[in-house]
């Protein structure tokens, strides 16, 4: 199976949280728990120009399975009806871009979603977010894998936050819902116990950050998450 992983990262002096999700999801997807993918199937862009991503995102789709993940700012155009994120100051692009990819993908997006009444080519809204080894080889590849054909052809997508909300962001950490996601997908596979392997799906890790999340923020951001009605759907964490 071909796959790869796009990590795009927009970090400023307001939301440096974006740092630290950049590396954590490198580690986790490099990790047996994250399906053990091979360094030069992750591509970390820092503040790209448009063109960057779109090459990036077409790439994708000659790939059996993708994963994009966004950290940065970002806005709800109520008028467009999508989530605007911001690459660089006045560099904007819509978050229908990021939905694209293999035939199988996912896609995690960590930003604000305040709507923007304002043209946002103009004034994009600043929310104060707070927001290579090939030697070793497991089963969590083929595992992984196995899980990911097991799926029916489509896309998973989860938002940080619900339209009209700013994500948070935890110093050192990360944005409050990656850290979150990314602290489960661990810590699950970390103390699961069996004789089976076993898959903890996109959707499974989403519900489970949801009320954490929501309790961290004082019900302030409320994670939210597109999936397919069909199952199984695309492995997030695998416990050995």
């Amino acid at each position: 199976m071909k796959r790869q992983a796009l990590i795009i990262g927009c970090p400023d002096s307001s939301i440096p949280g974006v740092i630290d999700d950049m590396k954590n999801y490198r580690r986790f997807f490099e990790s047996r728990a994250g399906g053990e993918w091979y360094a030069n199937e992750i591509i970390t862009l820092k503040n790209p120009t448009k063109i960057q991503v779109e090459n990036s995102i077409n790439d994708l789709k000659k790939v059996d399975y993708s994963v994009v993940v966004f950290a940065g700012h970002g806005g709800y155009d109520s008028k467009k009806q999508t989530t605007i994120l911001e690459l660089s100051p006045n560099v904007l692009i819509e978050d229908f871009l990021l939905k694209q990819g293999a035939p199988r993908r996912t896609t995690i997006i960590d930003a604000c979603r305040v709507v923007v009444q304002q043209k946002l080519e103009e004034t994009f809204v600043k929310s104060s977010i707070t927001m290579d080894s090939l030697s070793v080889q497991h089963n969590a590849r083929k595992i992984f894998e196995d899980h990911i054909n097991k799926a029916p052809a489509g896309l998973g997508v989860m938002y940080s936050c619900s339209i009209g909300e700013s994500a948070g962001d935890i110093p050192g950490q990360g944005g409050t819902y990656s850290s979150t996601l990314l602290a489960i997908g661990n810590r699950w596979a970390d103390r699961y116990v069996a004789s089976t392997p076993e898959v903890m799906t996109i959707s499974e890790a989403h519900e489970k950050a949801v009320p954490i999340v929501i309790k961290q923020r004082g019900g302030t951001q409320h994670p939210m998450g597109e999936f397919p009605r069909s199952i199984p759907r695309f492995p997030f964490a695998l416990a050995l």
